[in-house]
């Protein structure tokens, strides 16, 4: 009888790097976020309501199209991880040109859809909506780079192009408002901002020569496949705010815009659990207890989010949009964090599915996501509810989809593992 080491049985040197390898991306992560939520939170200081709910919503969208980048981040990462024997140098080169095929194609795309959304989202600047073009190819170009890091888990590499987007962000996007605060600006400084990482990038992994195109072509088919299940997890996570835009009025949209601020933060502090799991995931795909012991971690975490949110009202009021102009914010404000920390677990599951290659999580999120909106046309769209009421009911809406979600793809995901021959 042969025996076998637990997780819990492992050395504690494996452990401590594990650790120090989480801290690292944590720290840059963190820099990332907090860098990019300050350009969010000096926006809606600088920008009236109904500019801040579009600012948001364009950011919304950028959230969206950033699924081909991580697309391309996630199916790079995991080639490289699960890459066995010489030949690194020649995948880490095809996955960089086939971000560079897919960069150009996503800014014409963007360019092409610019008049549409326009109309769809009430937006007066067709300038700012333009911008989201630019700001897609360095995006994507950045994604293709993080790939090649993190397969190669070069851990502080990867930390320094993070802390990059997130101070290309606020240095550039809130420059830009100081000289002008208008909806246009702020776009301008989004998209000068997005040109840092990928200037990073270039730097770190100058000299990666040799891939071929039939590897190039391979990137882009798992692209294909990886960026479907992300687009559909970001449309889900992003609908929300499209639909306050379209069924609140201006003014509680721009409440909700501000709650969303709670709910990205609570979606996106604990991402860096998910960046250090995933090699680990995709080489080690029957790994179920890795994977219950990261929904753990990333559940605990958004538990104390709530919490922070419930009892401390005032503080998340002000950082999340000024006291004065968003006070009533606070008494709901835990909504939103239990929104944004319910998807923080779905993201987890989603990636967990790209890890063992799992397509059909993709269908179940689109049949979710329609759910939600005809759920929130058939309350809000009749105005069933109302004005503050209805910004609560939007929120618990989506926390409610993305738990149910989340519970029906973790089980998925189990079962197939159980059913795999060992």
């Amino acid at each position: 009888m042969t025996s076998e080491t637990t997780p819990d049985q492992q050395p504690a040197a494996p452990k401590l790097g594990f650790l120090r390898s989480a801290t690292v991306v944590a720290v840059g992560m963190a820099i990332m976020n907090v860098a990019a939520y300050g350009f969010t939170l000096f926006a809606v200081r600088r920008l009236v309501p109904e500019q801040f709910s579009a600012v948001i919503a364009l950011l919304g969208l950028l959230l969206i199209g950033n699924v081909v980048p991580l697309g391309l981040q996630a199916s790079g990462a995991r080639r490289i991880a699960t890459h066995v024997g010489p030949g690194r140098e020649a995948l880490a080169d095809a996955l960089l040109k086939a971000g560079r095929r897919s960069a150009l194609g996503l800014t014409a795309v963007s360019l092409l859809a610019a008049p549409l959304l326009v109309w769809a989202l009430h937006i007066d600047s067709i300038l700012a909506v333009l911008l989201l073009a630019p700001t897609l190819g360095g995006l994507t170009l950045m994604g293709s780079q993080l790939g090649v890091l993190q397969g190669s888990q070069r851990w502080t590499e990867l930390a320094a192009m993070y802390t990059a987007v997130g101070v290309g962000r606020f240095a550039f996007g809130a420059g830009a408002l100081v000289i002008h605060p208008s909806l246009t600006a702020a776009m301008i400084g989004v998209a000068i901002g997005a040109a840092v990482p990928p200037l990073v990038g270039a730097v770190l992994l100058r000299g990666s020569t040799g891939g071929t195109p039939a590897q190039v072509k391979e990137v882009l088919l798992e692209t294909v496949h990886g960026t479907h299940a992300l687009l559909a997890f970001f449309a889900i996570a992003n609908a929300d705010v499209l639909l306050a835009r379209n069924l609140l009025d201006g003014r509680h949209s721009g409440y909700y815009a501000a709650g969303v601020i709670v709910a990205k933060a609570c979606l996106f502090l604990p991402q860096f659990v998910i960046v250090v799991v995933f090699p680990t995931l995709a080489s080690s795909p029957g790994d179920t207890l890795r994977l219950r012991r990261a929904i753990q971690a990333v559940g605990a975490l958004g538990i104390c989010c709530v919490l922070g949110a419930y009892l401390l009202p005032d503080l998340v009021v002000t950082v999340a949009g000024g006291k004065e102009q968003y006070a009533a914010l606070g008494s709901f404000a835990w909504i939103f964090a239990a929104a944004g920390s319910s998807y923080a677990v779905l993201q987890l599951v989603v990636y967990a599915a790209i890890a063992q290659q799992e397509k059909r999580a993709a269908v179940l999120i689109w049949i979710g996501l329609v759910t939600l909106a005809i759920a929130a046309f058939a309350v809000l769209g009749t105005e069933l509810v109302t004005g503050i009421a209805a910004i609560k009911t939007l929120a618990g809406m989506t926390a409610a989809c993305a738990l149910v979600l989340s519970a029906a793809l973790a089980t998925g995901l189990h079962r197939q593992t159980a059913g795999t021959p060992d």
